[in-house]
């Protein structure tokens, strides 16, 4: 039982370190391509592009898929603890907003949301 853990563990670590070599070579493939042709930038090393990625993971979160909020698990727990009437005009403003995307969910009524007024430009 002990050494199938440690493969596990192994293996997890092997993935984890591949990948991580893999997202710096993406970021500086990606970075030598692009700015030094669109900004005249400079190329950036390896070394540089693995730092970008660590940088941009530090300064945007770790999160490397999903949402908070009205994602999977959150929305079903925040969509069930709503009133009947909540979750009637939720569904009612989530079909206007939606148009002609959302078929199945027609408003009940034909109101239409409220526009911004225009802000003035110098």
């Amino acid at each position: 039982m002990k050494r199938q853990w440690f493969f596990y563990v192994a293996r997890a670590a092997f993935f984890i370190t591949a990948g991580f070599f893999l997202f710096g070579w993406v970021v500086m493939t990606l970075w030598n391509n692009l700015v030094p042709a669109l900004f005249s930038g400079p190329a950036l090393t390896f070394g540089q592009a693995l730092g970008l990625f660590v940088l941009a993971r530090v300064l945007l979160g770790f999160r490397l898929w999903g949402r908070r909020g009205f994602g999977r698990k959150g929305g079903e727990k925040r969509f069930s603890s709503m009133t009947p009437e909540e979750r009637a005009s939720f569904r009612d403003a989530y079909a206007r907003r939606c148009g002609q995307w959302c078929p199945e969910t027609e408003p009940k009524e034909n109101a239409p949301l409220p526009e911004k007024e225009p802000q003035e430009t110098m």
